[in-house]
């Protein structure tokens, strides 16, 4: 990810940086840094010493079961902004339509209450049991939460996805020949946007087939 973001740096901040600080400005910072954050926090979680049971026997207070539960946290700031983009790319594609934009924000608010019902919910947010042998230094602490909840956050993000997909597809067939668009932006947005968002079609389906037929360790392997 941060080989990714070099790639890609020295054009960020000519046209990035030296914008105007506008709405989308800060969401563009949010859906390329955060992503960064939660890894580096992910990455020190996987190898922290406080998931030890020497640690445990002294520091009782220190438990990964509370702090797994900010996984959803996690999850819902990452998925919230990236898909904020997406609302305002479709919104772009298909001229203002109203009615799409409603719907999809609609099931962002649906994915919001999901999270914090999930995350209200005592004794739902247990850490993933591993093995005690585990050998040093590597001490995973993986959040897993209700079932339930994981297929409920995710199927209304597949219907997300599922519906910007569509919308994209169709746009794009509803031009032909001279009518394609002639600006290199919507260029850009309908024809790679149909590849990018059945990958994450894609990935959010395996997400969740991993999560409803998956051993207990590979249930949100594709989360992780």
């Amino acid at each position: 990810m941060a080989y990714d973001y070099l790639l890609t740096l020295e054009r960020e901040v000519k046209y990035i940086w030296t914008g105007k600080r506008s709405l989308m400005f800060y969401l563009y910072l949010v859906n390329r840094y955060l992503p960064m954050l939660f890894s580096m926090i992910t990455l020190s979680a996987y190898f922290s010493p406080l998931w030890t049971s020497a640690v445990r026997m002294v520091l009782r207070n220190i438990c990964c079961d509370r702090f797994a539960i900010v996984k959803w946290l996690e999850t819902l700031l990452i998925v919230i902004p990236a898909e904020s983009v997406l609302l305002v790319r479709t919104f772009a594609i298909t001229g203002y339509n109203k009615v799409i934009t409603t719907l999809l924000v609609s099931i962002m608010i649906v994915q919001c209450c999901v999270v914090i019902y999930a995350m209200s919910r005592p004794g739902k947010n247990q850490a993933l049991q591993t093995p005690s042998t585990l050998g040093d230094p590597y001490h995973v602490c993986i959040l897993f939460s209700d079932p339930k909840m994981d297929t409920a956050y995710l199927g209304v993000s597949i219907l997300f996805d599922f519906i910007v997909f569509c919308t994209t597809i169709l746009r794009t067939l509803s031009f032909q020949g001279n009518l394609f668009p002639k600006t290199g932006l919507m260029r850009t947005i309908i024809r790679d946007g149909v590849l990018y968002f059945a990958v994450i079609l894609s990935g959010n389906v395996v997400w969740m087939v991993c999560a409803l037929t998956g051993r207990r360790g590979i249930k949100l392997i594709n989360a992780q």
